[in-house]
């Protein structure tokens, strides 16, 4: 068998080849068979032919919370085999022992770099540690090999199958765990129309126009920031702080909504969300420049109560491994708050609003033990 460094050095020429590289990872339960060992035998050698890689990737989570780690360790099914004067049980054994010891040292490998402290200096640390780790599983691997005389000394493997199954279980996997933010924050923009009611529907034209709104989450309740842009035209004149409206002006109705809503229905396509909160009427005419309404203003506060419906967009289903959790969807939002200005600008406004936003959750990142048991052979080798 080679060191790891032959694994490296053959890894730009099989790229260059375009080559298909057949990999299996690692695995407690899956254990190693003859039919992974798919490279052809080499004329004239005997025994078998084992390669391996150890490696990281570290996946960024937020700003705020640490970076997700994994390690992983495989086997190269294409580039491995067992002579067909070795193919016996003895053989795969040997090489399960050797897949085993492995993937020990990729735990210890994930272990360090969990360990360590992310800022400027992390990636240059991280690579430190993957190659001392190569470099002590090299050492180890080397010894096993001529402890074992290469797996012909039975007793000696049969010692190092019972230490590296108790090593397994004293060197848990840290299983990378992903836990969904509290906090989410959510964008929408679209377009829709207001109905007057009361004597405001003979007062003003129904407005229509563009809305954009900032939804920021906290678990299952949501604070609203929408608004509105509107263009009307007054169809009755009105008198208002001594400012005459006068009939037929276009004017710019603009609403600001600010709301608490909660998540009454939450599934992977589509939620609904009632709120109430507060609505800020500002009504100026649509052209400022006009001498006649030179310092034209009227601003009406009142309650607001709405309700949300999103249609989520794609699959949305929860994936753990995910380092975020966020979806588009198609919205449509539905409210009324009462105006009372002056006579005859007084009755309500139902809104109804359609576009299309986004929304995501931060998630952060924990490490869960897990320790492995491997059962070893009732019988001997």
């Amino acid at each position: 068998m080679k060191p790891l460094l032959y694994v490296l050095l053959l890894l730009p020429m099989l790229t260059s080849a375009q080559a298909t590289i057949d990999t299996l990872h690692w695995s407690a339960t899956r254990r190693l068979e003859l039919a992974d060992f798919r490279s052809p035998t080499q004329p004239g050698l005997g025994g078998s032919e084992f390669y391996y890689q150890i490696g990281y990737e570290v996946r960024p989570t937020s700003l705020w919370s640490e970076p997700a780690v994994d390690a992983y360790c495989l086997m190269f099914r294409n580039l491995s085999w067992i002579s067909e004067t070795a193919k016996d049980q003895r053989t795969l054994a040997y090489n399960q022992v050797l897949f085993d010891l492995v993937e020990i040292h990729a735990r210890q490998m994930k272990a360090k770099l969990i360990a360590l402290r992310v800022d400027r200096h992390f990636k240059q640390e991280a690579k430190q540690i993957e190659y001392l780790t190569n470099s002590e599983l090299g050492s180890e691997v080397n010894r096993f090999r001529g402890e074992t005389g290469g797996g012909d000394d039975v007793q000696a493997l049969q010692h190092w199958q019972k230490q590296v199954a108790q090593r397994l279980y004293d060197t848990p996997d840290m299983v990378t765990v992903y836990h969904s933010s509290k906090v989410g924050f959510g964008i929408f923009l679209g377009g829709g129309g207001a109905l007057p009611t009361g004597p405001l529907a003979e007062t003003l034209t129904p407005p229509g126009g563009m809305t954009v709104g900032l939804d920021i989450a906290f678990r299952r309740t949501t604070l609203l920031l929408h608004t509105t842009q509107y263009a009307a035209r007054l169809t009755q004149a009105f008198t208002h702080q001594n400012q005459s409206w006068e009939n037929g002006m276009h004017v710019k109705p603009t609403l600001l909504e600010i709301g608490l809503g909660h998540f009454i229905y939450d599934s992977p396509h589509s939620r609904l969300i009632p709120f109430v909160g507060y609505r800020l009427l500002d009504l100026a005419p649509r052209d400022r420049n006009d001498e006649r309404y030179k310092g034209f203003s009227l601003i009406n506060h009142a309650p607001v109560v709405g309700l949300i419906f999103d249609f989520k967009l794609g699959d949305n289903a929860k994936k753990p491994d995910l380092t975020q959790e966020s979806f588009w969807f198609v919205r449509t939002k539905l409210s009324f708050s009462p105006v009372q200005i002056a006579s005859p600008f007084t009755g309500g406004l139902l809104n109804l609003q359609i576009g299309l936003g986004g929304f995501g959750r931060i998630r952060k990142v924990s490490y869960k033990p897990e320790r492995t048991l491997i059962p070893l052979p009732a019988r001997t080798l």
